[in-house]
């Protein structure tokens, strides 16, 4: 018995041993800072019934409900555990078996009721260590931390994507409210001309033409105040979705729409873009990952060393007999049918594939900022036309209904009039949304939707 425990605590000692080598931190390092984790509200963001929301609270509810952040969440945590499972090949692989038989002796059939049965067991405890392998599981381990870092980066990029699809739907809603009162403004325009009509014709001033004219206008002003409605509430569903918040209740939004100017020059949008795009970075780790991969498959015609200790007990349960064993390996390829080559070859493909996507993303980058700022000056210009615009058909408006109440205007003309009048509304309305989702695209293009307070400047 003392020599059993003797080799038993030998086999421990060998394993504790191997444990004490410097092995590298299962914790992994990453090159893409967590933005989105430090940036998210410890409380989960809530809506009360008829809040005022800011762009701000919609974005943190954005981040803190959308579904597609939540599965990019998922995929750095099964890359922190991939890491986690590379690495297991530094420690001791330990196993252990064991079973029990009942046996009768050679040629006796009687089995388990005869006197001459006896029970045997046999039990014990192997252990291996990898010693060397020629890099191979740091490679593999280096490949892993390269899919975290690109995990994360993508994570990023799901967080951009989902504000901007936030914003996107935040100021559609702000346009279209405002679109809405201009349609309440035009119904009670044309209810009082239905009521002036009705007058004039009982007057005996105006014929029925006029009166049938402005039933015909206040009806048209009513479907597109219905109309304008029900885009309004197309418009929160959309926003509803984006936050993640399908059952949201009633809530009203503060107006930002000409709030703010955006300041960021041209020139300095690319280099940023290029710098700061999280996709950018995701595919260029990507890359990285590939060309690990490579390297990862030159290594396999390497040998690899290992070392393996175990102790066994076997043998009637009052006579058994006690074993052990200790050892080194080295086991070296010979042939494996041209498999490491095909591998090589298959691994730089990938990698030659990746390298394609990511000049072609920047490409594509480029392509967008060019556009995103060109869509933004175009709206700036339009703004201050159809404000004019607006000046413009609120006096002709002025004019047409002065001109009707007086008696020598006609229908058509304050038709017109009201209906221009409620295009310039429009026009202006649009061209400062078309504003705000250049700029939002602008953030989002260029990776700095997290920043948009540094971008702008107040409007004037």
């Amino acid at each position: 018995m003392q020599k059993k425990i003797s080799i038993t605590v030998l086999l421990l000692a060998t394993i504790l041993a191997s444990l004490s080598f410097s092995q590298p931190d299962l914790h992994a390092e990453s090159n893409v800072p967590m933005v989105i984790e430090a940036e998210k509200p410890t409380l989960v963001p809530t809506i009360a019934p008829g809040e005022t929301l800011t762009l701000a609270k919609v974005v943190a509810i954005t981040r803190q409900n959308q579904p597609a952040i939540t599965a990019a969440q998922g995929n750095v945590k099964a890359g922190e555990s991939r890491i986690g499972q590379a690495k297991s090949a530094y420690f001791p692989q330990v196993n252990g078996s064991g079973g029990y038989d009942r046996m009768s002796p050679e040629g006796n059939i009687y089995g388990v009721s005869d006197d001459s049965a006896y029970d045997r067991v046999a039990t014990g405890v192997n252990a291996s260590q990898l010693l060397y392998d020629f890099g191979r599981t740091n490679t593999k381990v280096e490949i892993q931390k390269t899919n975290l870092d690109s995990a994360r980066a993508d994570l990023n990029f799901a967080d951009d994507w989902a504000v901007y699809k936030a914003k996107l739907a935040y100021y559609d809603i702000l346009k279209i409210a405002r679109n809405k009162e201009a349609a309440a403004e035009t119904v009670k325009q044309f209810e009082q001309h239905l009521e002036q009509a009705k007058g004039f014709f009982a007057a005996g001033v105006k014929p029925k033409y006029d009166v049938t004219k402005a039933e015909v206008d206040l009806s048209r002003a009513k479907l597109l105040q219905i109309q304008v409605g029900n885009n309004l509430r197309l418009a929160r569903v959309t926003l509803n979705n984006a936050m993640g918040l399908p059952d949201a209740p009633d809530y009203q939004l503060e107006d930002t729409l000409n709030s703010a100017k955006f300041t960021l020059p041209f020139e300095q949008a690319l280099p940023m873009a290029l710098d700061h795009r999280p996709d950018l970075k995701a595919l260029v780790l990507k890359k990285q990952s590939a060309l690990q991969s490579v390297d990862l498959a030159r290594k396999g015609d390497a040998p690899s060393l290992s070392g393996g200790a175990g102790i066994a007990y076997s043998g009637d349960v009052d006579t058994m007999d006690e074993g052990w064993n200790a050892g080194v390996s080295l086991t070296v390829p010979i042939f494996n049918g041209h498999l490491t080559r095909h591998q090589i070859g298959e691994a730089q493909a990938n990698a030659d594939i990746l390298a394609a996507n990511v000049i072609a993303l920047q490409q594509t980058i480029h392509k967008e900022v060019q556009q995103s700022y060109l869509n933004l000056y175009e709206a700036e210009e339009r703004i201050s036309v159809t404000r004019l615009a607006i000046q413009q058909a609120e006096e002709n408006s002025r004019i047409a209904s002065g001109r009707y109440r007086a008696g020598v205007g006609s229908p058509v003309e304050v038709t017109d009039a009201d209906t221009l009048l409620v295009q310039a509304k429009a026009d202006h309305n649009q061209s400062l949304y078309d504003y705000r989702m250049a700029q939002t695209t602008i953030e989002q293009t260029i990776g700095r939707t997290q920043e948009s307070d540094d971008l702008t400047s107040p409007a004037k």
